[in-house]
């Protein structure tokens, strides 16, 4: 595990891309899965930033990491709402190259096998792109979450409800989400992890140090043999090695 520390959002930010804008231009047809929140929003507007319009589109492709049971995915809040706005609208990527959740369809079982088959036919995933929640969830996989876990639905925890209406107009009763299993997303031939605040200071250090287990599903990162993580210094701040 490499883990690159910068003195801010942006620093971190803008180091996670540039890393990443290279090992996708030496990638034929990647297959990319990438997350929403606060996380990636310097990260994904450098990719914009790069791959605008103004040029040909690259030949990438994109997997949907997790999604709201109960959101439709237009609708503000949403995880794809969240990538339209932030990336495909910008780079107008075609409908068929994303393979997203809905989170209204109510053969929840069909959305995953949708995803797994989008995944399989791709051989995997090239690059995974992953924030980290407070309670160490990776995607949606909550504490509890084995390293093998599948694709599938999950009862979410408190602490997912309460950050998640930061994302909705007002409340929004959200229960239940779907997400790429554990099994998926650590098969990634490439992760890229990104924290930052002080407030991911103690699960940062939880995940990157502590016990290996479904605990803190983050901690699986551990033994992923091409993972890098990106901080700024107040997420760093509780770690007892930096490099």
């Amino acid at each position: 595990m490499r883990i690159v520390i910068a003195s801010d959002f942006e620093g971190m930010s803008h180091a996670a891309a540039e890393d990443v804008i290279g090992w996708l231009e030496r990638t034929a047809k990647p297959l990319l899965c990438l997350p929403s929140g606060k996380s990636p929003v310097a990260f994904l507007r450098r990719l914009r930033t790069q791959y605008g319009r103004t040029r040909p589109l690259p030949d990438w492709y994109f997997v949907g990491l997790d999604e709201w049971v109960g959101v439709a995915q237009h609708e503000p809040g949403s995880c794809r709402q969240f990538l339209d706005h932030h990336l495909f609208g910008h780079l107008g990527v075609p409908e068929e190259r994303i393979s997203f959740f809905d989170g209204m369809n109510p053969d929840i079982d069909a959305e995953v096998s949708r995803a797994d088959a989008f995944v399989a036919a791709h051989k995997g995933i090239d690059i995974c792109v992953l924030g980290i929640g407070t309670n160490g969830h990776l995607g949606l996989n909550e504490p509890g979450s084995l390293r093998d876990s599948p694709t599938r639905p999950v009862d979410l925890e408190a602490s997912t409800i309460d950050a998640a209406q930061a994302y909705f107009g007002g409340p929004r009763a959200v229960r239940r989400g779907i997400t790429l299993g554990l099994s998926t997303l650590l098969s990634s031939r490439t992760l890229v992890i990104l924290a930052s605040g002080e407030g991911k200071a103690d699960i940062i250090r939880q995940a990157l140090e502590g016990p290996v287990g479904p605990d803190v599903p983050g901690s699986f990162l551990q033994h992923h043999p091409d993972c890098t993580v990106y901080l700024d210094v107040a997420a760093a701040s509780r770690l007892q090695r930096r490099v």
